[in-house]
C-alpha cells in the first residue's frame, strides 16, 4: 500500500532533488518492492521484465540523494511554517528550497510493459527556507 511520507526534519529540494537519511529510505526500499510486484503482476510476461533503478542512490554515509517528480498541471501544495498556502511560489529546476517534503511513491509501467520502476511524487511543501528570494518564513 502506498504510504505518504513526510520528512521529520527540513532538507533542501534542489531542483527536483534532495539529500534523504538513510532511516526514510529503509522505508521507500521496502515499499518500492511491494510497488513493483504490483506492477509486475500487471505485465503480460513479468519474467522478461526489466526494472528500472530506484529514484535514489547513496552518496555518502548514511544519505541519499533521490530524484522527486510532479505533474505540472497539478503542483505540489506550498505551505509556510502555519500551514497557509503560498500562492505565489512555484517549483522550478532553479528552486533552491529548504522544506520538509510529502511525497508518495509509485509504481509504473513504459508503455511496452516490459519496463517497470517506481518514482517519488511530490504533493507538498512546507517552506523553512526560500534561498532564491533569500526569505524565511519564520521571520514573517
Amino acid at each position: 500500500m502506498r504510504q505518504v511520507m513526510i520528512t521529520k526534519e527540513p532538507v533542501t529540494l534542489t531542483g527536483n532533488s534532495a539529500i534523504l537519511p538513510k532511516e526514510l529510505v529503509q522505508r521507500l526500499e521496502a515499499d518500492r518492492s511491494d510497488e513493483l510486484q504490483h506492477q509486475l503482476a500487471k505485465a503480460s510476461n513479468p519474467d522478461s521484465c526489466k526494472i528500472l533503478p530506484a529514484p535514489w542512490h547513496p552518496i555518502e554515509g548514511n544519505r541519499y540523494q533521490a530524484v522527486f517528480s510532479w505533474n505540472e498541471e497539478k503542483t505540489p501544495e506550498i505551505v509556510d511554517q502555519n500551514y497557509k498556502t503560498l500562492k505565489d511560489q512555484k517549483l522550478s529546476m532553479e528552486s533552491e528550497i529548504t522544506a520538509k517534503l510529502i511525497f508518495v511513491q509509485t509504481g509504473y509501467s513504459i508503455k511496452d510493459e516490459e519496463t517497470v520502476g517506481t518514482r517519488l511524487n511530490l504533493k507538498g511543501l512546507q517552506v523553512i527556507h526560500d534561498h532564491r528570494t533569500n526569505n524565511d518564513p519564520r521571520k514573517g
